[in-house]
């Protein structure tokens, strides 16, 4: 066991002696690294002695399982953005009164942990200029003291403690999700098939009502007329149906836990949907529109795989038709580039649709894949998917200008996933 104390107002903030040693504690983690910050003036101390950073790195080269308990406030939410993607995060809350000093937990291969308390300086009367330098140096922290041990029953207990509340903020969690998921599927049910049954109900009624008045003897007028509300009927019948078929896909993808992933070919993959949408397309394509699709890849295509299933096809399926719909022109053009991407030693695919549609504005770029957990309303179905099953498939997507910062000439979508 090694204890040092830290400094005081008048000696340097950072101890060198203890970060060494703390740097070497994560440097030798091989395989889990659980971390327990009661106070966001740990995470802080943390980013600003670049161990965030060297814990990223540790993750993505030696492929550690890292969980981290935090509080989540104004002071950490950039630094937590920032691990988000690489670790599991839970928030957490302290229940006792906030004080000065903040303890923080490393737990190495449930083997040995390393803790030390932060003491975050206070502004007062007597030290306030000292304390207006220190901050503009970033350095507003200074280490009580530190602990560094293999005693078991130590470990131990900092074990279960961290294990009881992870699993309680994943059972919360869990109840939170299924609550977000029951409201959305009421709110689509109740909004848009009942909108689609009212277009229907009433097209209808109106064909009964000339049909009755004229009955055999029906005008050229009416006779047009009847048939365009008839034609009205019909595709919000289709529509209705293929939102129905959505929500189907949606829960599939919501209640399927057991994942049976297995290699995918994605230029495979791409040249299905486009075959799917074209084909879709010429059997009801009253404005005459028409596709083209280039790929263009690094290396084999052959070797382009990822790890995911039938679903596949669903992700380039929902974005090429949500091209052809927010396309004016009558050649809808639609590029995607594969590119290989390194993050460490560990390899990916990143893949982008580029289209001439009209563009998404950024305003809605923000909450384009956010409607799946809030409010989404027919059409934001598609995307809803996309973004389930890219994240179904270990991946990240994002959306941006075709041409930067002129979301007019098109949109870009963007994915990265493993490479298999």
């Amino acid at each position: 066991m090694y204890n040092a104390k830290g400094s005081s107002k008048n000696q340097p903030i950072i101890n060198k002696g203890f970060l060494d040693a703390l740097f070497e504690f994560i440097r030798s983690v091989e395989s889990e690294l659980d971390i327990m910050l009661p106070q966001s003036s740990s995470l802080q101390y943390l980013s600003n002695n670049k161990v965030i950073d060297y814990l990223i790195t540790q993750r993505l080269g030696k492929n550690v399982i890292i969980r981290l308990l935090c509080t989540f406030d104004e002071n950490t939410i950039e630094t937590i953005k920032k691990l988000v993607p690489f670790i599991g995060y839970k928030s957490i809350k302290l229940s006792s009164p906030i004080t000065e000093a903040s303890s923080l937990v490393f737990i190495r291969d449930k083997q040995d942990i390393c803790s030390f308390s932060i003491n975050a300086l206070q502004d007062d009367k007597n030290n306030k200029h000292d304390i207006e330098d220190r901050k503009k140096e970033d350095n507003i922290f200074s280490i009580d003291d530190w602990v560094y041990s293999k005693n078991i029953s130590l470990v131990n207990n900092a074990v279960s403690t961290f294990e009881v509340i992870w699993e309680e903020k994943d059972n919360y969690e869990k109840i939170i999700k299924e609550k977000k998921h029951s409201e959305l599927l009421v709110d689509l049910i109740t909004h848009d098939i009942g909108n689609y049954h009212q277009i229907i109900q009433g097209s209808l009624g109106l064909v009964i009502s000339l049909v009755k008045k004229n009955k055999t003897n029906v005008s050229p007028q009416d006779g047009e007329k009847i048939s365009s509300l008839l034609n009205t009927a019909k595709t919000a019948l289709t529509r209705s149906q293929s939102f129905v078929d959505n929500i189907r896909r949606l829960e599939r993808l919501y209640r399927q836990k057991d994942l049976k992933l297995i290699s995918r070919n994605v230029p495979d993959a791409i040249n299905s949907a486009y075959s799917t949408v074209e084909r879709t397309l010429y059997n009801n394509n009253p404005h005459g529109k028409k596709i083209t699709l280039s790929i263009v890849h690094d290396g084999d295509p052959v070797n382009i795989n990822i790890m995911a299933e039938d679903l596949l096809d669903e992700i380039f399926i929902n974005l090429f038709s949500n091209t052809v719909k927010y396309t004016d022109l009558s050649e809808v053009k639609i590029d995607v580039i594969i590119n290989d991407y390194f993050i460490g030693g560990t390899k990916y695919w990143m893949i982008t649709i580029s289209d001439n549609g009209t563009g998404i504005p950024d305003s809605i770029k923000k909450e384009l894949f956010e409607r799946f957990y809030s409010k989404a309303k027919g059409g934001g179905l598609g995307l809803s998917i996309v973004r389930a099953l890219v994240e179904r498939y270990n991946g990240k997507v994002w959306v941006g200008d075709r041409v930067y910062k002129d979301y007019t000439k098109g949109t870009t979508f963007g994915m990265i996933f493993p490479a298999s």
